[in-house]
């Protein structure tokens, strides 16, 4: 058997995850969107600023000098509108050192919804990116709510992540989100100028009607 077209294979199969992710697989940095979005409001715009930060002490050259091997900031822009009780839709724009640019979709189902905990399914895509998320939400006094939403999918960078974070109902209108996600890669790592661990921090505003 000859070697020469099966290694040429596996070349072109390095090139070509190495060329999804550097330049394609690009998703919003921060989770946000809460699970607090009520029927008698179903519309809510919001806007966060992140910093990511890679954890690990072993450097890695960059492919790419339009990427920060160390992390860096990114900018979210969303929409969202709250159909009925069991769904909701909404898109976003986002760009950044580490989400480069990039536009998605964000399909909602709420499971559970009580008076201090709700529990729901994300799934969120964009051009050859996508996660799946699993929110959950829990009132910890009037407006002010604990969330989380632990979710997998093929993204750029944190292909696994686990955010915690406080949504804070200032009135019945604005809110404002600060949030901390530990993330990691399980599939990529290998071929992204990026560690496998990394932390993002992050805060927003959005105002719902």
């Amino acid at each position: 058997m000859n070697p020469r077209p099966a290694r040429r294979l596996v070349q072109l199969l390095t090139v070509a995850v190495s060329a999804y992710y550097a330049l394609w697989a690009c998703a919003p940095a921060a989770t946000m969107r809460p699970l607090t979005l009520d029927l008698d409001q179903p519309n809510e715009f919001g806007l966060a600023a992140s910093g990511t930060q890679r954890l690990g002490d072993e450097s890695r050259a960059c492919t790419n000098e339009l990427f920060s091997c160390a992390g860096g900031f990114n900018g979210q822009l969303w929409y969202q509108h709250r159909f009925n009780e069991r769904f909701s839709l909404g898109g976003t724009i986002f760009g950044g050192q580490t989400s480069f640019v990039g536009a998605g979709v964000l399909a909602r189902l709420h499971w559970v919804e009580l008076d201090r905990f709700r529990f729901g399914t994300d799934l969120e895509a964009g051009f050859l990116w996508g996660a799946v998320g699993f929110p959950v939400s829990v009132r910890l006094v009037d407006d002010l709510w604990i969330y989380t939403n632990p979710s997998v999918g093929a993204r750029f960078i944190q292909a696994a992540r686990l955010p915690l974070g406080l949504a804070w109902g200032v009135t019945e209108q604005v809110w404002i989100q600060g949030e901390f996600t530990w993330g990691f890669d399980f599939l990529n790592g290998p071929v992204v100028p990026f560690e496998s661990d990394m932390w993002t921090g992050a805060v927003s505003g959005s105002v719902r009607f």
